[in-house]
């Protein structure tokens, strides 16, 4: 398979590599929520639908607290992003973008776990919004990389269409959604295991992980634009 699938720098923000990456840190970040701060998924709102229905039904009203805030603050990040995009002028605003996520990771590892969890998840689940609104294409196709349902739609629907309708267009989307749902299922299993070893801080990892996807990002950005070629941004 030839790097440039992973790193299509035609289109940065739409690389395979980047999208994979994003992905991973949403599964990683999302498993981590669910475990250590209160049993509430950060990205995953149809989850969080469930879990707030079941803590009405339970009369849990700091279950509803936190999945109510969760879910709204998911919804202030998306559309943030879309005045975000509408008023700044630059190449460069899906850099900004990530900030969001990597300064609530830092902060949220130093935080003890008294700490009432409908105050944190809802920063997390904005910081997802935002990034998860930024990025949302790979090669030039639809995708999320803060959850995984619709991936997995895509993923059957794509192998489906290839192989029972002889659609060869279909394959590299099969290819993709296949491995964005490898890619978030990979980072819950690792966000799971580290947090046997490392608790709250944890979620560092997924900080350090998302500034090193970012500065790749931006590096390639820059190339892209030093040398002056027309690029989807």
């Amino acid at each position: 398979m030839k790097l440039i699938h992973f790193v299509n720098e035609r289109a940065p923000s739409e690389s395979r590599l980047l999208a994979l990456s994003l992905t991973f840190a949403s599964g990683f970040i999302d498993c981590y929520t669910y475990i250590l701060r209160g049993h509430t998924l950060s990205a995953g709102q149809t989850g969080n639908i469930i879990f707030f229905a079941t803590s009405l039904a339970n009369r849990n009203l700091l279950g509803m607290i936190t999945r109510g805030s969760t879910m709204t603050a998911f919804v202030v990040g998306l559309m943030i992003v879309a005045w975000f995009h509408k008023h700044v002028r630059s190449n460069y605003w899906r850099v900004f973008c990530l900030f969001p996520i990597l300064i609530v990771c830092f902060a949220v590892g130093f935080i003890p776990a008294s700490f009432p969890n409908y105050y944190l998840v809802p920063c997390i689940a904005f910081g997802l919004a935002v990034q998860n609104s930024s990025f949302s294409k790979i090669e030039g196709m639809a995708y999320n990389n803060a959850f995984t349902t619709g991936n997995l739609k895509q993923t059957a629907v794509a192998w489906s269409a290839y192989f029972f309708g002889a659609d060869k267009a279909a394959h590299d989307a099969a290819v993709n959604y296949l491995l964005l749902v490898i890619a978030f299922f990979i980072g819950a299993i690792v966000s799971a295991v580290f947090q046997k070893f490392w608790g709250l801080q944890t979620i560092w990892f997924a900080g350090i992980w998302l500034a090193i996807v970012n500065i790749g990002y931006l590096l390639t950005l820059k190339k892209k634009l030093a040398a002056n070629q027309k690029c989807t941004f």
